[in-house]
């Protein structure tokens, strides 16, 4: 006797579609996205109303309210800042620097920074403040 059994239905899943989809969702992520640049040393910079905007400048100084110093993303010393800056600023002495002070930096240590970016050649020195 041959008995006809029902016909298994094998269903199976394209997942091509499936991977279509998320594909353009990380493309629109990726694209809409900002990402920031961490800072070394964390700062809250002083308010001003007369602030205005610049472009950004190759060399930035940062100052914390404890006293820690970076210099373009790296942490270094008072006494090393103006051996580091020399190199950035020989060929152009004219270059801008900007100098991010937290907003409760003792007036004393950041007219120390000051002095060592002049030392080393710099002259136009810029604060860093946030619009009110």
């Amino acid at each position: 006797m041959d008995f006809e059994g029902r016909s298994r239905i094998h269903a199976h899943l394209d997942i091509a579609p499936l991977i279509d989809i998320v594909f353009l969702l990380l493309v629109f992520f990726m694209l809409t996205s900002t990402f920031m640049v961490p800072e070394v040393i964390e700062l809250e910079l002083p308010e001003s109303s007369s602030a205005t905007v610049t472009e950004v400048t190759p060399i930035i100084v940062a100052l914390n309210a404890s006293g820690q110093l970076a210099l373009n993303g790296e942490t270094l010393q008072l006494e090393r800042l103006r051996s580091a800056i020399e190199p950035l600023i020989k060929e152009d002495t004219d270059v801008a620097i900007t100098l991010k002070s937290d907003a409760h930096t003792e007036v004393q240590q950041l007219l120390k920074v000051m002095d060592e970016i002049r030392a080393a050649g710099g002259e136009n020195v810029a604060l860093a403040t946030m619009q009110k």
